[in-house]
């Protein structure tokens, strides 16, 4: 496994944690540098945000259509305050994790050319998470703002009427009668759209990045293993370091899923609704032939897509890599030991035996073969949706 040096460099994070503290010190939620003030005011200002959209909701009840178009933009925001608040009244556990991390970053993350591999795979897809991620969840809703100007754009101008539709109900406050007006409240809505992104991203990519970490640290675990010194002399001393650090990294393993748990069942019960909804207006749209809304729906739903396939594909690579332990020891020349020497390797694929992962609420185990049952489930709620339509 390569990374190309040129992409390495660019998203290579030497202190691991660079970019999800950037996230979470905005609102406030930075473990290691909590913020009440700021924290309040995000909170207050989110709330506010979501509280314009609802009524856009419930004004619209009578009208399946327009209902769902609000669906999917109010339903985001409350998961982004739930998501805050969860993150807030649970962070305190990830303190413990961090103090390891800066530890091991002080000693450094590998020794050999092999393991730096490893560690730069893991760390660069963890930044490649944040950016991406970011940066998509600030465009959908940018588009969405811009909408009916591409529309009249395409058009030639021809006939062209702007609706000047904002995505929450500004128009109870201050009619928005023009063009300008409406360019200034897009303007004005953009901070709205950077805190929203942040509180998208900020909790997921510390997730992402510790979840990553403990993967480059047990595979590092694993190759030290396969190469652990038989010598009488040195190997009870080395394989009793590598026993404890192989029971440290399990142990950072629970803390971080009892730290998510009730999140990612937020977040996962968040993205089927979100597809589901979303899948059912990209048919709508494109049934009555509406190009600028079936490119704004299929956007939107390769995000959620996308975002569902990464905790996933995060879950299963921590559940390879915790199992792969077992692998190590008996691929080591175990039999040339004497049998008291063994017992300690049988602790350790004892303990693989029993994987580590991540959970969505204590029940839901993320994997590949969830990601499926997450799609199966959308597709069945989009169903019942297009019955009752």
């Amino acid at each position: 496994m390569r990374v190309e040096e040129k992409y390495a460099g660019i998203f290579y994070d030497d202190k691991v944690l660079t970019w999800s503290k950037r996230l979470l010190t905005l609102p406030g939620l930075w473990p290691e540098d909590r913020n009440d003030f700021r924290f309040f005011f995000y909170v207050i200002y989110v709330i506010l945000f979501t509280s314009l959209e609802l009524v856009g909701l419930f004004q619209s009840i009578n009208d399946l259509d327009k209902t769902l178009r609000n669906v999917t933009l109010s339903l985001p925001t409350i998961l982004i305050v739930l998501k805050a608040l969860m993150f807030r009244w649970k962070m305190h556990l990830v303190l413990p994790i961090l103090k390891i991390v800066r530890r091991d970053i002080s000693q450094g993350l590998y020794r050999t050319d092999k393991e730096r591999e490893k560690i730069v795979w893991y760390n660069v897809a963890a930044t490649m998470f944040t950016t991406s991620s970011a940066m998509s969840l600030f465009f959908v809703p940018t588009l969405f703002y811009g909408k009916p100007i591409f529309e009249c754009i395409l058009s030639g101008f021809d006939n062209c009427t702007l609706p000047y539709e904002l995505p929450i109900r500004i128009n109870h406050i201050y009619e928005v009668t023009d063009a300008r007006k409406y360019a200034l409240f897009c303007i004005w809505l953009i901070p709205a759209s950077t805190l929203l992104t942040v509180g998208a991203t900020g909790a997921d990519s510390l997730l992402v990045t510790l979840t990553f970490y403990l993967c480059g640290q047990l595979s590092i675990l694993g190759n030290r293993l396969k190469n652990v010194n038989l010598e009488m002399g040195k190997y009870h001393c080395e394989m009793k370091h590598l026993i404890d650090r192989h029971d440290e990294l399990l142990r950072l393993a629970t803390i971080l899923k009892n730290a998510f748990s009730f999140l990612m069942f937020v977040q996962t019960l968040g993205l089927i609704c979100s597809l589901c909804v979303v899948a059912y207006q990209l048919l709508t749209t494109s049934e009555n032939g509406k190009d600028m809304n079936t490119v704004h729906f299929v956007l939107y739903s390769c995000a959620v897509v996308l975002l569902a396939f990464c905790y996933c594909f995060l879950g299963e690579c921590l559940i390879e890599e915790s199992s792969a332990i077992d692998l190590a020891c008996y691929f080591t020349n175990w039999y040339e030991l004497p049998t008291k020497e063994i017992r300690s390797m049988m602790f350790c694929i004892a303990r693989s035996r029993r994987p580590s992962y991540i959970t969505a609420g204590q029940f839901y185990v993320f994997s590949l073969e969830t990601f499926a049952i997450i799609m199966k489930a959308s597709m069945a709620y989009l169903s019942v949706l297009r019955t009752i339509a």
